[in-house]
């Protein structure tokens, strides 16, 4: 196992997050193109780099939607960066605990763990506690972006990195090696 994080690595999560970035700031074209990309980036960081790698754009990349106003209930409701940051983290370590064997599997728990516990989340207890002043079609966008959308971007994502990453690894690892 290694003990250190390598020039590549680092380099590569600061490309993947600024990617990650770039996709957030495009959030009005589409929650699918954003969510997807954002799903398929913290994958594929955690597959090429490492779980720190995965962990480290899982919680900054809800912390720059937040300041870019990406995502405006979290500007009603900051609790809900938290519990996105938790969201983001469960298919990193679904990626992560499969990554060796059964890794399709592994995305598909994954993508329902996470969709399952942004939903339940945020329908059984950030809204009911903190969105008392919500008008309710803005709770209702919000019930639909964090259920069966949180679903749909997660498998699109997903799909899209298994592809690259099983397309990719072996020119990524030898990158710097020649």
């Amino acid at each position: 196992m290694k003990k250190t994080f390598s020039t590549k690595q680092l380099t590569t999560t600061a490309l993947l997050l600024a990617l990650c970035i770039i996709f957030q700031s495009l959030k009005g074209l589409s929650v699918y193109l954003t969510g997807s990309a954002v799903n398929c980036i913290l994958i594929i960081a955690t597959l090429y780099c490492g779980i720190l790698s995965g962990t480290f754009i899982a919680l900054v990349t809800p912390v720059v939607a937040y300041f870019i106003g990406a995502t405006p209930i979290m500007n009603m409701i900051p609790l809900m960066m938290p519990i996105i940051m938790l969201g983001n983290e469960l298919i990193v370590l679904c990626a992560w605990m499969f990554r060796k064997k059964l890794l399709p599997l592994g995305l598909a728990i994954g993508c329902i763990v996470k969709a399952g516990f942004l939903w339940l989340t945020v329908w059984y207890a950030v809204l009911p506690i903190f969105g008392a002043n919500l008008k309710q079609p803005m709770i209702e966008v919000v019930k639909a972006n964090f259920s069966l959308t949180q679903l749909i971007t997660a498998c699109i994502g997903s799909i899209i990195a298994w592809v690259i990453y099983k397309k990719g690894i072996k020119f990524y690892e030898n990158i710097g090696n020649r």
